[in-house]
């Protein structure tokens, strides 16, 4: 937390910098009739009736702790419970463009869909957006740096915005990109979350919180939460549906295991703190989907960002088989790794030479293809945990999409 909101002051000196205005495109109407077919994925109702249910194609959350929807004829209602204790729901109303909205609570957000451009402060979120083919609609990220090939060359070209804002994002930028939504990072600090800065702005904002869910399927259906403000249910369905029951295929076969190693998660912050998720969160989950276990079961918050006593950590998991480092880029190798972390040196994963870390695909500073892509791809951020944890079930791929082996033997 300290780290990212250590990013404020970069933040504050790239409002500075002037962003290029592009006005969104013009809003077409579509003659949709009495009984649609499929959602509308772009363009507005130019025959609207008020019995006409123009939301065939529909979604549900079935593994998410945080989302709900609800189907009205034109209109649909999300509604976003943190699992971190921030003490507020949100609601979001998203209607069809071209028909009425209905009567609005103090809670709820007013979007229209389908959104026409959005920008985002979570690069989680860019591969849900490739997904979904709407990646030509993205205006801004929160970083120049991005694995995917396809959004990294509509920022070379400027069609996209780096706003360089870190994770939480910058209001004044979202505010000058003139996007008609903007997902933002939710925290579970609230000092944190500027969504009630981006309302005083005028700035429509949807928060994301893909990262605190307690499940890796719980996190991946996050790509329907994208998808409703697009119409493109039916497509998030099908992307979801295919990633699931290959995650399930996968949990299945190491449920059974008969050893499972003690895994670490986290990173050192500072000299006193070490810094891991939740002992609710989607990451230890997944370590247990591949046959591992971890000492913080009696942890109970979902957040993706905790700290602990180093003594702590000592104490609980200085016998570890496996490290596994997320966020913070790992060692270039074994070697520097002992060198610039000595007491490190201490941790059994450390001494067996079997650390781990979710960079490969580094790309830049703090970006891989695990920050942009590991929210909607569980299935193979999986099948590479359960080939370390037990390489008797699976060999491991010679290029690993998320988890890199940091190199060097035993010491």
């Amino acid at each position: 937390m300290r780290l990212l909101l250590a990013f404020g002051s970069l933040a504050a000196f790239a409002a500075c910098a002037p962003i290029p205005m592009r006005e969104p495109p013009a809003r077409s109407t579509v003659t949709i009739g009495a009984r649609p077919a499929a959602n509308l994925t772009a363009g507005c109702v130019a025959d609207y009736r008020e019995d006409t249910d123009y939301f065939p194609d529909k979604a549900a959350f079935r593994h998410s702790a945080q989302l709900k929807v609800e189907y009205h004829r034109n209109w649909k209602r999300v509604t976003f419970t943190p699992s971190v204790d921030t003490r507020e729901v949100l609601r979001l109303v998203l209607v069809q463009c071209g028909t009425p909205p209905p009567k609005l609570g103090p809670r709820d957000t007013l979007v229209e869909v389908p959104v026409r451009d959005f920008a985002t402060a979570n690069v989680s979120l860019l591969g849900a957006a490739h997904l979904l083919g709407i990646d030509d609609r993205l205006k801004g990220v929160p970083t120049r740096n991005v694995s995917i090939p396809a959004i990294a060359g509509q920022i070379e070209r400027g069609e996209t915005i780096p706003i360089h804002a870190a994770q939480h994002g910058n209001g004044e930028q979202a505010a000058a990109l003139g996007a008609e939504l903007f997902f933002t990072f939710y925290s579970a600090y609230p000092d944190a979350n500027i969504h009630p800065l981006l309302k005083r702005l005028g700035v429509v904002s949807a928060p994301q919180s893909d990262h605190t869910e307690p499940t890796p399927l719980g996190r991946a259906e996050w790509i329907k939460y994208v998808a409703l403000f697009f119409n493109l249910e039916a497509r998030a369905n099908q992307l979801f549906d295919a990633r699931a029951a290959r995650y399930a295929k996968l949990r299945a076969l190491a449920a059974n295991v008969d050893a499972r190693p003690l895994v670490q998660l986290g990173y050192p912050e500072s000299r006193d703190e070490w810094s891991q998720a939740g002992g609710r969160n989607q990451l230890y989950r997944m370590i247990e989907d591949a046959g591992g276990r971890h000492a913080w079961h009696d942890n109970s918050i979902a957040g993706s960002l905790t700290y602990a006593p180093m003594e702590t950590l000592f104490d609980r998991a200085a016998s570890a088989d496996v490290w596994l480092g997320n966020f913070m880029p790992g060692a270039a190798d074994m070697a520097t790794l002992r060198r610039d972390q000595p007491r490190l040196a201490w941790l059994r994963a450390v001494r067996d030479g079997r650390v781990y870390w979710f960079d490969a695909g580094k790309v830049g500073p703090f970006a891989n293809s695990w920050s942009d892509q590991g929210m909607t791809e569980p299935q193979d951020a999986l099948a590479e945990l359960i080939a370390i944890l037990h390489p008797e079930l699976l060999q491991p791929p010679a290029r690993p999409r998320f988890i890199r082996k940091i190199p060097g033997g035993p010491a």
